[in-house]
Parts: C-alpha cells; sequence; structure tokens
C-alpha cells in the first residue's frame, strides 16, 4: 500500500520495521532469474524478470529490474503508474502530461488515459511544444525548465528520474508548479537518498561550457541516449523543502514496499548509502 510521508523521522521508523525482513525476501528473489506476483499495471498475475536492470557486481538491480513480462514495466515504472492512475481517477477529464513518449510506461498509460500528453528532451538547441523527428517518430519537445504547457493548465504531471539530471533543479520545480491548476499535483521518481538531508552536487557547469566534477563522473543508463545522462546531484529530505519553495503548497514521500507486487529496493549492498526503497515524490500546488 502506498503511504505518503512529510517527514523523515516517520519515514525512518518506517524504514525500520521494514528492515527487519527485507533482507531474506530480496536475497531469494535476487538468486533467480524470473519470479511470480502481481502486477499493478495488467491488475493481474504476472511473472517478473529479475535480472534485467543492471547489477552492482553480482547483485541485480531490483528497482530497474523486476519487468513484468506481460506489460513490460520495470518496478519502477509500475510504481508511478499505478500513482498516476489513481490520481486521474480521482480528477474528472484530468488534463495530464506525462515528460516522457517513447517507452512503455507511456504506452501502457496511454491506453488507459487518451488524453495523456506525452513528450521527450531531445536537446538543447530544440524549442519546448514543438515536434521533431526523434529515432524514427515524431515528437513533441518538452524541457522540465522550460515548459510551453500555458499558466495553471494540467492537473497532473510525471516524470521518472530527471530532476538529479537537471543541474537548475529548482528552476524546473518552479516550472512544474506554474503549469499546474490549484490542487494539481506533480507525481514523479527521482533517487533518493534517505539518509541524506541536503543534496549532494556531484558536478556543475563551469562558465566556459566546461564541467567541473567532485568526484568520479555518474552516468545513468537510458533507453534513448546510450552513452547515458550525466547525474548532476544525489537528492535528500531537503528535495522536500525545495519543491515547497517553489510554491508548492505540500511536498511528500511516498513508500509502497510490496515484494509480492515487485515493489523492491534497489537492492544496493551499502544500506547506510546507496539503498533505495521504492519512493515517490508527490508536490500538490
Amino acid at each position: 500500500m502506498l503511504t505518503w510521508f512529510d517527514d523523515r523521522e516517520t519515514f525512518l521508523r518506517e524504514i525500520d520495521v521494514l528492515e527487519a525482513r527485507r533482507g531474506a525476501g530480496e536475497a531469494f528473489v535476487s538468486t533467480q532469474e524470473a519470479v511470480p506476483g502481481y502486477c499493478t499495471a495488467c491488475a493481474a498475475m504476472s511473472t517478473f524478470a529479475v535480472r534485467v536492470g543492471g547489477f552492482y557486481g553480482n547483485r541485480p538491480n531490483l528497482r530497474e529490474g523486476l519487468t513484468c513480462r506481460s506489460c513490460g514495466l520495470s518496478n519502477r515504472n509500475r510504481l508511478i503508474y499505478s500513482a498516476l492512475r489513481r490520481r486521474a481517477d480521482e480528477v474528472p477529464q484530468a488534463a495530464i502530461a506525462l515528460l516522457e513518449n517513447l517507452t512503455p510506461l507511456f504506452v501502457a498509460l496511454r491506453r488507459q488515459l487518451p488524453q495523456l500528453l506525452g513528450s521527450e528532451y531531445i536537446g538543447e538547441a530544440h524549442v519546448s511544444g514543438q515536434v521533431y523527428p526523434y529515432h524514427g517518430h515524431p515528437v513533441r519537445h518538452e524541457s522540465i525548465t522550460q515548459l510551453s504547457y500555458a499558466d495553471a493548465s494540467l492537473d497532473l504531471i510525471g516524470h521518472c528520474d530527471v530532476l538529479e539530471h537537471v543541474y537548475d533543479y529548482r528552476a524546473a520545480l518552479c516550472e512544474v508548479r506554474r503549469v499546474l491548476r490549484p490542487r494539481g499535483q506533480m507525481i514523479c521518481t527521482v533517487p533518493f537518498f534517505m539518509t541524506r538531508q541536503e543534496e549532494a552536487v556531484l558536478a556543475r557547469p563551469r562558465g566556459d561550457g566546461s564541467i567541473e566534477f567532485f568526484g568520479p563522473p555518474e552516468y545513468h543508463g537510458d533507453g534513448l541516449r546510450p552513452e547515458g545522462i550525466l547525474t548532476w546531484h544525489h537528492f535528500g529530505w531537503k528535495l522536500l523543502d525545495d519543491a515547497r519553495e517553489a510554491g508548492f503548497a505540500s511536498a511528500q514521500i511516498g513508500l509502497d514496499y510490496d515484494l509480492f507486487c515487485g515493489f523492491a529496493t534497489n537492492n544496493h549492498p551499502r544500506p547506510e548509502y546507496g539503498l533505495m526503497y521504492p519512493l515517490l515524490l508527490r508536490a500538490c500546488a
């Protein structure tokens, strides 16, 4: 069951309870090629492929794995799918945008939400709201820091692991708030370091266009960009404060740990820093 938390202390108490039983279940799942379970996107029993989302040594990344063999959605994708569907059902004729378009998540959501608007970030030289040929498809370009949507025009906006790849992520939060109607919501996934308070800055742009790194560069895999995407930040609890400062009335972290539904941690070997539970960020206008 998805539960929303406003503060770090209450959340970490819940994590302490889950930690008492998490290890054995995920250790077993990690040794399997596939496991049976209930897919919340398919609303049916299915089979989850385990070892398909990258590895930490020989440990599969369960956040990016546990992919349903019926709908093709990973653990992380099913988590946001379920939250977006739930919110859309609460708002009749909701205006909804997802900041991706050429993905199994968009395809699955569009089947259920025909009004859903999709887009991709194609590159900084492109104009938000315009359609371009991209990977053989006509695709609408949107930049999360320069959205083409009008003020107060959307009821719901979703995005998946985007903010850590935006250096000025506070500008992105302000821009998302701008396009949401009163009581509109942003629901997204983001790598969240639950033991951190402040964000860690991994790199920053220099005035001459080069990049200053504060450690080994970190790139995340991307289905549309074989070279991956640079990560600027590791986020902690201050991200909620940043959302409120951007004009959102509230910001919360959502947790839904359910191994039977394929909602597991990322299986990171360092619980003190790196372990990520199945989490969402929700900010309400």
